[in-house]
């Protein structure tokens, strides 16, 4: 299943939430947190929190429609991933 959440989230960078994930994986979205919270730790993904200060860094900062009161959105990361 990780891969699959992998696949979606590179299909569509920035663009869901954990709902629409769990949606798309047809997961309880406590499981889907949970997978996640482990690739946010190990550097796999980033979390696109409006309010986290990343949005000047973001390369997506002039295309994100991302307003502060949204839930939280996730993308695959663009530094190197931690092993492990």
């Amino acid at each position: 299943m990780l891969t699959e959440l992998l696949r979606i989230l590179e299909q569509n960078q920035g663009q869901l939430d954990l709902a629409e994930l769990s949606q798309q994986l047809n997961a309880q979205p406590s499981a889907v947190a949970g997978m996640l919270e482990m690739l946010i730790r190990k550097g796999r993904i980033d979390d696109m929190r409006a309010n986290c200060g990343i949005c000047q860094s973001c390369v997506l900062r002039n295309e994100c429609g991302l307003p502060a009161n949204r839930a939280r959105r996730f993308r695959l990361s663009t530094k190197v991933p931690t092993q492990g």
